[in-house]
């Protein structure tokens, strides 16, 4: 029964360890965000099929509509290898937001790529969340 008890506390104590451990500690002077990018490429087996202004109006009706207190977006150059094992190099787009942690940002994400998807008929779109640390000034 004492074996047990002690098991139970150690994995409380290990739980509120990691929960700790995921909160980075920011200098003074700047907050703790979490960093959302997304990488969507513009092309499919066909060629661009995301063009200047397509991509404007997904921007305009799907992204800032989630986003409406700021984003950024990159032109970029991708390369990735196709699921038929193809490399296809592409223009890209790279969106970058910032939000407060505690915010469920990550579902808005996952939104906005599963439209660019559906929209452009694209096989994926590559998202990183981390965590960091900000100030504005």
């Amino acid at each position: 029964m004492r074996i047990a008890a002690l098991l139970c506390l150690a994995l409380v104590l290990l739980a509120a360890a990691c929960a700790d451990a995921e909160t980075p500690a920011c200098p003074e002077g700047t907050d703790p965000f979490v960093e959302y990018r997304l990488f969507m490429g513009r092309s499919n087996d066909t060629g661009e099929v995301v063009d200047d202004a397509a991509w404007a109006a997904f921007l305009e009706d799907t992204v800032t509509p989630r986003f409406p207190d700021g984003l950024t977006v990159l032109d970029a150059r991708g390369q990735w290898r196709g699921a038929d094992g193809v490399i296809l190099k592409e223009r890209s787009k790279a969106l970058i937001v910032l939000a407060p942690p505690g915010e469920d940002k990550m579902l808005l994400t996952r939104e906005i790529s599963e439209e660019y998807k559906r929209r452009f008929g694209q096989e994926a779109v590559l998202r990183v969340v981390e965590d960091v640390c900000v100030t504005f000034s």
